[in-house]
């Protein structure tokens, strides 16, 4: 087993610049784990399939998941009725389930 005097001895025999070497390395290794790129996000489909209830929900954590769904819900018809994704009343990023049809061109006759 190592003393931890013989640990700490050694720290100081290190020259500064060593240590604020370690240290910025430190940092950068940390600061890299940070900004790792997020996960995929799960497609619109699996939230359909959680929100499929059979029954009124009974307990405190069932009706929060149930006001959630309907919120979703609210949130993809919002999304699918302006072709567009929303991003207000906390819908964050909800894609409307079909691109919208582009607009027929109007005719030139008169």
């Amino acid at each position: 087993m190592t003393p931890i005097l013989n640990i700490s001895a050694l720290s100081r025999r290190l020259p500064a610049s060593v240590r604020l070497v370690g240290l910025a390395v430190l940092a950068g290794l940390t600061y890299g784990a940070a900004m790792a790129p997020p996960a995929a996000a799960a497609p619109m489909s699996d939230w359909r399939a959680s929100c499929e209830f059979k029954a009124a929900p009974q307990g405190y954590g069932e009706s929060m998941r149930y006001t959630n769904c309907m919120h979703q819900n609210e949130c993809q018809r919002m999304a699918n009725a302006a072709g567009t994704t929303i991003y207000t009343a906390g819908c964050f990023g909800v894609a409307p389930d079909a691109p919208a049809a582009p607009a027929a061109p109007a005719s030139g006759r008169r």
